[in-house]
């Protein structure tokens, strides 16, 4: 359930200022020209490594690979969907949102008029834009403000949304349609799909600069193909990268615990990535859909179109069979591909952004100034110029939302797998250190039941654990990487606007 306004945490609500209204740079010599239009495209707990999108977008990959720039390093700053998504919609880090109550969405407090005034839909409505919202969001639930069938509210700061309001089903599914709701029983991403060519289209026609968001739930559970893709990949299986089904007995309680992956349930990982895939062959039809649409009407080159995910997914890794909720590789490191005006053709670019820097880079791409209050920072010059110097360090943040859920005999998330943690990563160093504490409410962050710090560059699968070294706590160079992060670490996690959330 989404929680009521104004329950925060020890973290400073922003005022409602004038740094909210962006300002016109039009004559910026680094934006296009014209106002561009935008197609932002964000699938749901969608993994880069190991091999999370080679496979179900065979269109899209090699479209924005060679049209595009691609992201090297962009990383989702929490592992799980509603604080992402509240990340990725305001700017803002997910401790921002945080509020100690269950009945929050995923303790993010997202349902007031506090997120909603500086919330993505609003801004670009600001500045201009025509905007629609198509798909997931948030993790809206029938019955609260925006799914309640008597008494639903529009989704803030869209001219036209088809919002989501159910989970876990890729068919027969509820959604709020501009203040209104409707059920519908087609597959939900073709539905998604429609709705979303739809919106391009009229405002094609219109003339009108626009922004259309799309999010699909693929490839998230129960990652339900659509019936004619349903036979596809027989032969794939989920990689058996280094940390597959390995014992890591120097991590956190959650991963040591872990008992070996049986046969069976390594099947059952082979027929879900099998089953993610396929999911994904839908939303990569609507990508192509989206391209050859923009390509009809002459408007591909003014537009951004844009493909990344709220987070990553382990299927296998260090013996955990489904789910996310940890700061490793594979949960935190996601896909981000970008074409449009000015954008570098066939680029791929090493900077370190994360999810908190994309509304900030939108904004200045739209040609205007990223409002003082966001934690985020734009990207958009580095981007452009084809530049490989932006950020070197980002947060990880997670509250556990868990009551000790098992799959398969394996424990998925518990209480004390509350953690916040940095990566670093630069040209000489790649390293990620984090702290581990026992209750899901925890906001001091002053007393950590458990520490890892993996160096990455020599460990790229994070094996080990370097924390307990006695190297990491005597003089010399880990104990001086450990005290910088744990100092970098300490000084943003409660970090609130642009001159306290440094790069």
């Amino acid at each position: 359930m989404l929680a009521k306004s104004g329950r925060r945490g020890i973290w400073r609500t922003p005022s409602d200022d004038q740094s909210y209204v962006a300002k016109d740079r039009r004559d910026d010599d680094h934006l296009p020209a014209a106002r561009p239009n935008f197609v932002f495209l964000i699938t749901d707990d969608q993994e880069l490594v190991p091999e999370g999108i080679q496979h179900g977008m065979r269109y899209t990959l090699p479209m924005m690979r060679q049209f595009g720039t691609t992201l090297q390093n962009f990383f989702a700053n929490t592992p799980i969907c509603c604080p992402s998504r509240a990340t990725l919609l305001t700017g803002r880090y997910p401790h921002h949102w945080f509020v100690p109550s269950d009945d929050a969405c995923m303790y993010m407090d997202v349902a007031g008029e506090d997120f909603a005034k500086v919330s993505m839909g609003v801004l670009m409505q600001r500045l201009g834009y025509t905007t629609g919202c198509f798909g997931k969001t948030l993790n809206l639930e029938v019955g609260t403000q925006y799914c309640n069938k008597t008494s639903a509210t529009a989704f803030p700061g869209w001219n036209s949304s088809f919002a989501l309001c159910n989970k876990f089903n890729f068919q027969e599914n509820v959604w709020n349609v501009n203040g209104s709701i409707l059920n519908t029983t087609d597959y939900m991403t073709s539905v998604i799909g429609n709705r979303s060519l739809s919106f391009i289209e009229s405002s094609l026609q219109s003339g009108k600069p626009f922004f259309a968001y799309i999010g699909v739930h693929a490839p998230h559970l129960p990652s339900t193909p659509a019936p004619w893709y349903k036979d596809e990949f027989r032969d794939l299986r989920a990689p058996r990268s280094r940390n597959y089904n390995f014992h890591g007995s120097t991590h956190h309680y959650l991963v040591r615990s872990q008992p070996p992956l049986t046969e069976d349930v390594q099947s059952a990982i082979d027929e879900l990535y099998r089953d993610r895939q396929r999911s994904l062959l839908s939303v990569d039809d609507i990508m192509r859909d989206v391209i050859n649409l923009l390509s009809r009407y002459g408007q591909l080159e003014t537009t951004y179109v844009i493909w990344t995910s709220d987070h990553g997914y382990q299927l296998g890794q260090f013996r955990l069979p489904v789910e996310k909720e940890q700061p490793y590789e594979h949960t935190i490191r996601v896909p981000f591909f970008i074409r449009g005006p000015c954008i570098p053709e066939g680029a791929s670019l090493p900077f370190v952004a994360s999810m908190v820097d994309i509304l900030p880079t939108l904004i200045e791409l739209a040609g205007a100034a990223v409002p003082a209050s966001m934690d985020g920072h734009s990207f958009a010059r580095t981007l452009l110029s084809g530049g490989s110097s932006f950020r070197e360090k980002h947060l990880v943040e997670y509250w556990s939302v868990a009551r000790n859920p098992y799959y398969n005999h394996h424990l998925i998330d518990i209480e004390n797998n509350t953690f916040i943690g940095v990566r670093l990563l630069n040209a000489t160093h790649s390293y990620l250190y984090a702290e581990y504490y026992a209750h899901r409410h925890e906001q001091s962050f002053m007393h950590p039941i458990e520490c890892e710090l993996f160096d990455l560059k020599h460990d790229p699968w994070q094996l080990w654990n370097l924390y307990g070294l006695p190297e990491a706590h005597s003089v010399g160079p880990l104990h001086s990487v450990l005290s910088e992060l744990r100092r970098h670490l300490h000084s943003q996690v409660k970090c609130s606007g642009q001159e306290e959330c440094v790069l």
